[in-house]
C-alpha cells in the first residue's frame, strides 16, 4: 500500500508486516507528513516502483548502457528512501526491498543463451549499489507482463534452476510471487509444487495470490488454479521463515477489502 492508505487503515487494524507499494510519485513525498512521529510496532517491506518518471522502466540489465544507469541511480533513491522509513518501524531491522528487475522483450521471448549474461548484468548493478542496511530481493516474474497498454514478454526469474543459480551465486533471496510463478510454469507445463520446493530455500518474502492460465494474475484466492492446501504443506517444508502478504489486484481499494477477504479465506482454511 502507500503512504496515505497506511494512514487510512492502520487506526482500524494491527498490522506485523507492512508492505509499501511506491510509485515514483510516491518517492517525493515527505513520509512525516503522513506517518505518526511516534512510529510504529511493526516491521515493513519496500516495493521498488517499476515505472519511473519519463516512461522508465527499470531494467538493471538493458544493453543500453544510459538506460541500464539511470535504472541503476532510481533503485538507489529507493533504497535511501527505506532506510529513512526504518525509523518509523520499531520491529525493523534490515527491510527487504522487493524490485522488478528487468530482462523483458518486446516482440518475443529471448534466446535462452541469453539469460546468463542479464542476471550477471543485474548482479553487477545491485553491487553498485550502496545497500547498507537494506536487502534487495528481486521478484519472481510472470511471462507476459503489460506495459503501457501493451503485453511484452518477460524472461527473468521465471525458471526456478536460474533463479536457484542467481541466489547462489551472488548469496542473495527473492521475493516469490505465487501468482507469477504458476502463471509462468502453466507456460513451460512445468510442475509448480516443484518450482515452490527449490526456490523455497532462498524465499525471503511471498505475495500470496491466486492465478489462471498464462496471463490472469492477481486473483482472489480460490478464483484460480492454486491448490493452496498443497502450496501451504510445501511452503511449512521450505520457507518456513519467509514473511507474506496478500497481493490481490486492487486489493487496497474499500479500505483493504480485498486484502482483507483473503487473509479471511487463508485463514478459514487452516492450512
Amino acid at each position: 500500500m502507500r503512504y496515505h492508505d497506511f494512514a487510512a487503515m492502520h487506526a482500524k487494524s494491527n498490522f506485523d508486516l507492512l508492505e509499501f507499494h511506491f510509485s515514483y510519485k510516491d518517492l517525493e513525498l515527505d513520509p512525516a507528513k503522513f506517518l505518526a512521529e511516534a512510529g510504529y510496532a511493526m516491521d515493513f517491506v519496500v516495493h521498488s516502483p517499476e515505472l519511473f518518471a519519463g516512461d522508465h522502466i527499470m531494467d538493471l540489465c538493458s544493453a543500453d548502457a544510459a538506460y541500464r544507469q539511470r535504472s541503476i541511480s532510481e533503485l538507489q533513491r529507493v533504497v535511501d528512501r527505506t532506510r529513512q522509513l526504518k525509523s518509523y518501524f520499531h520491529k525493523a531491522t534490515i527491510p527487504q526491498i522487493i524490485i522488478n528487475a528487468g530482462g523483458f522483450t518486446m516482440d518475443s521471448f529471448m534466446p535462452e543463451h541469453e539469460r546468463a549474461g542479464k542476471y550477471r548484468l543485474i548482479a553487477d548493478a545491485i553491487q553498485q549499489l550502496d545497500t547498507t542496511g537494506v536487502e534487495i530481493i528481486p521478484q519472481t516474474m510472470p511471462p507476459y507482463p503489460w506495459h503501457f497498454g501493451g503485453q511484452r514478454f518477460h524472461n527473468l526469474f521465471m525458471d526456478a534452476d536460474d533463479v536457484v543459480t542467481f541466489c547462489q551465486q551472488n548469496d542473495m533471496r527473492i521475493c516469490l510471487d505465487i501468482s507469477h510463478s504458476k502463471l509462468a510454469c502453466n507456460l513451460k507445463k512445468a510442475s509448480f509444487s516443484e518450482f515452490v520446493a527449490k526456490v523455497g530455500p532462498y524465499t525471503a518474502h511471498l505475495h500470496i495470490v491466486d492465478a489462471d492460465g498464462v496471463d490472469g494474475e492477481g486473483l482472489q484466492i480460490g478464483e484460480g488454479e492454486i491448490d493452496f492446501a498443497d502450496l501451504a504443506a510445501e511452503l511449512k517444508r521450505c520457507a518456513p521463515t519467509a514473511t507474506f502478504i496478500p497481493e490481490i489486484w486492487q486489493g487496497h481499494k474499500n479500505d483493504g477489502e480485498g486484502f482483507w477477504l483473503a487473509l479471511a479465506k487463508l485463514e478459514a482454511a487452516k492450512f
